[in-house]
This record gives structure tokens, C-alpha cells and sequence, in this order.
């Protein structure tokens, strides 16, 4: 996007032609967030009570119960999906230059973290940037959860602008707005005073907008909304129910002489010739209630592919074999596999500004290498996996051979030097033989 030329109010009129609209971000980070659900703030569609006495009339809060299933199903999706870390295959050596940007910048973390806000609030970006002193490479995450306000400006596909909106505190303790401006040639930097003013504007040192943008339609709970409300809903008018029929009641019938005082033990009550006594039973059957909220809570989780692995459903199943186990978290395994439409050009982009910043800035002797090293992407989604089973196999496969050293095995149980653990299990085994022949012999 051509900037050049336009002082600070026609760039601003000019992008915010292009601003998103952003009703449905709003709303998805107060879905997000359990103590924002409607539930606890929408006392339209959820009145109090009003209770009438004899001094008036007053409001009585009702019971309010909401359920973090959307925090839940974005928590699994993203520990599914990264929980394990990406492996990185790179075409040569100069990798390790970026190697270093990525771990100085707690990469994995950062991963999670941008994974979370594009299936909670569909959105997310990275800002990279040099430190002031250019000797080392930074990142910001744009979070819409921490009230980040940004938007890409694309044409013909291509981002051809990245807008970033601000609102500081000056000294006065005033509020001023301002605008950063990414393009392919610079940064612009706008603030709102009486009218916006350019207070900055700077060469962009790489040649590429230093911005990965990653987005989606539709938050990951999008489809079961209504299903979540209606659970909270439900939760909430049982306790309410609870509150008014839990506690025993007493039927008289007929004319009561004389009762109990309050905490007395082995109570009598006198009552008239005829008279009957008798407990309130809550005679209203809760099964359907509970028929609903479990079937609504079923399809919560398969029509967001979310396996259930609470200890209920886990002792449910009982001891499952490893491809059991497989078959059983599949669902969202191709869920994994799906966002790759996502997360192939996201991570592709930061490897590449990366390499943009190393090979025009901090490491311009390696810029040939860097230009032209290319990087595959392998993902690593969460499994469980039955050893047992799978040497079982392996071994069968083999014919019934041997598949694996003493060593090896002990290197995959986690033993850190092996040649010194089996010289000590020669030695118990040799004084254990040693032991077993001085008591054959009567020494």
C-alpha cells in the first residue's frame, strides 16, 4: 500500500475505510472469559427475582452458574496441536542463526499463546522488531484477550499494510490515541492531538512487513454456544429449585397442641385425635433435567471433536491398548491436522522475517546462506502410545528377533549412562553368584 504523499488525517481516512468490523471479536472474548458469560450479566434475559412482603418489594439474586467449556475446548485443541513442539528441518547450517532468535524469544510459549488467541478470538499477530541498541531480534504478541486492538490490510491476497492501534496515558494522565502503520517500505507512526499528526516515519529496514498474521472465521466453540448457554441455564434454575424444595418440610393435618423447641432432641409433637403428620416429599422427577444437561454436554464435545479425558469418562472405558487409545482421540488428531490450512503459512512467515532481519541487519555475512535456506515444518500432535504393544509388534514383525540393545533400552527408559549401570548389574550378578555357590558348598 502506497502511503507516501498523504499526511496524517487522508492515511487515517484512508485505513479506516478498511477497519473490520469487530462485533463478532467482541463478543467471542466475553464468551471466552466464563465470568462474562450472559449468565452473570445479561439480567434481561436472566432477571433476579422480585420477592413481595409485607415492608415492599425487593430483588433477590437468583443462582448463577456458568461452565468455562470454551476456555476447555481451546485448551485441548492447542495442547493437542502444540503441546509438543514443531520440529524444524532445515536445508543448511545458517538454520542455527535462526535457531537462536527463536529460543531467545521462548518460541514454544509464543506458539501456545498465538494458537490460543486465533481459536478463542479468531485473530492474532506477532510484531518483530529490532532492540533499540539493533544487536538482538523481539517479538510482540498482539492478544485480542488483552484488548489489542490490529487488523491486516490485504490486496489481491497479499498484506499490503498492518494497522496497530494504541492508547497511551500521557503525563497529565490524558488519553492519546495512536497509530502504527506497517508497509512493505516503512513505518509510520500516528498520534491524535487536536488532529492526527505524523510523529514518526522510518525505512523499513527488511523489505517485508514485519508481521505474522493469523486469523480464522469462526471460534472454536462457535457451533455448541447455544449448547453451553442452555447447560448454564439449566445449572442454574436446579439450584435455584434446590434452594426452595431441599430442605424437609412438614404436612400437618388436623390441630397440633404442641411441638418441639428448636434443636431439641427426640422431638414429640401433640396432636388432636385424628390428626396426621406428615414430610413434603419433592415428588418432581429430576431425571429428565439431568437426561438433557448430559446429552447437551455429549454433544459439546463431539461436535467441537474435544475428546472427553475427565476421570469419570477415562474409568468408564477401563484399560485401553495403545491403538485403542488412537482410535479413541482420531477426532481431534484431524482436527490438528485441519489447522495446518493455518499454522503452514504463519510459522513459514516468522522463520522467513526472521531470516529477512539476520540477512539485512544482524548477520549480513550469512545473508547468501539465508536466502537460501528453506525450512520444512513437522508437527508432533499429542499421543499416547503403548510400548508394550508396539515392541510386541515389532518383535513379531521380526520373526521373534531381538530389536533392540540392552543399552538402547536403557537410554529410552531415561538411564543416563548405561555402560555404568550394566557394569553394576554384572557385579550384583556376580556376587549374587558367588553367594549361591559358598552356600552350595557349605563355605
Amino acid at each position: 500500500m502506497d502511503l507516501k504523499g498523504l499526511d496524517a488525517e487522508e492515511i487515517v481516512k484512508k485505513l479506516d475505510k478498511l477497519r473490520p468490523n469487530t462485533d463478532y471479536l467482541s463478543k467471542a472474548v466475553l464468551q471466552y472469559n466464563v465470568e462474562t458469560h450472559e449468565i452473570f450479566t445479561n439480567k434481561t434475559k436472566y432477571p433476579d427475582k422480585l420477592v413481595e412482603t409485607e415492608e415492599g418489594t425487593y430483588s433477590q439474586p437468583i443462582n448463577r452458574i456458568g461452565f468455562a467449556f470454551q476456555q476447555l475446548i481451546v485448551d485441548k485443541i492447542v495442547a493437542f496441536g502444540f503441546g509438543k513442539p514443531v520440529t524444524y528441518i532445515p536445508t543448511n547450517d545458517s538454520f542455527s542463526l535462526v535457531q537462536d532468535v527463536l529460543k531467545q524469544n521462548k518460541i514454544i510459549s509464543l506458539t501456545r499463546d498465538a494458537a490460543r488467541e486465533v481459536y478463542g478470538t479468531t485473530k492474532v499477530a506477532e510484531v518483530w522488531y529490532l532492540t533499540p541498541e539493533a544487536d538482538r531480534l523481539r517479538v510482540k504478541l498482539l492478544q485480542p484477550t488483552e484488548g489489542d486492538v490490529f487488523y491486516p490490510v490485504f490486496e489481491n491476497g497479499d498484506m499490503t499494510a498492518f494497522v496497530r492501534e494504541i492508547t497511551l496515558k500521557d503525563e497529565s494522565d490524558k488519553e492519546v490515541e495512536y497509530r502504527e502503520i506497517y508497509t512493505a517500505e516503512e513505518k509510520i507512526v500516528l498520534k491524535k492531538e487536536s488532529q492526527w499528526i505524523e510523529e514518526s516515519r522510518e525505512r523499513n529496514l527488511i523489505g517485508k512487513i514485519p508481521v505474522v498474521y493469523g486469523s480464522q472465521k469462526k471460534t472454536e466453540w462457535d457451533i455448541v454456544q447455544v449448547l453451553i448457554e442452555r447447560m448454564e441455564e439449566l445449572a442454574s434454575g436446579h439450584a435455584e429449585t434446590n434452594d426452595y424444595h431441599a430442605d424437609p418440610k412438614v404436612k400437618a393435618k388436623g390441630e397440633l397442641t404442641g411441638f418441639a423447641r428448636k434443636g431439641q432432641k427426640g422431638a414429640i409433637f401433640q396432636m388432636e385425635k385424628d390428626s396426621e403428620l406428615d414430610y413434603l416429599t419433592w415428588d418432581n422427577n429430576t431425571e429428565s433435567q439431568k437426561l438433557e444437561f448430559d446429552n447437551l454436554k455429549e454433544f459439546v464435545y463431539k461436535l467441537t471433536q474435544t475428546p472427553d479425558i475427565s476421570f469419570e469418562k477415562l474409568k468408564s472405558m477401563g484399560a485401553i491398548s495403545g491403538v485403542a487409545a488412537q482410535y479413541y482421540f482420531m477426532d481431534i488428531h484431524l482436527k490438528v491436522e485441519m489447522k495446518r490450512e493455518i499454522w503452514d503459512d504463519y510459522l513459514a512467515r516468522r522463520i522467513n522475517i526472521i531470516k529477512a532481519f539476520l540477512a539485512n541487519v544482524l548477520s549480513t555475512k550469512d545473508a547468501k546462506k539465508l536466502e537460501e535456506l528453506e525450512v520444512d515444518i513437522v508437527y508432533n500432535p499429542y499421543i499416547i502410545n503403548d510400548k508394550k504393544e508396539k515392541i510386541a509388534y515389532l518383535i513379531d514383525a521380526t520373526g521373534g528377533q531381538q530389536i533392540m540393545s540392552t543399552e538402547t533400552a536403557m537410554r529410552e527408559l531415561g538411564i543416563d549412562d548405561p555402560e555404568e549401570e550394566m557394569k553394576r548389574i554384572r557385579e550384583e550378578n556376580q556376587y549374587s553368584a558367588e553367594t549361591e555357590n559358598s552356600q552350595t558348598f557349605g563355605v
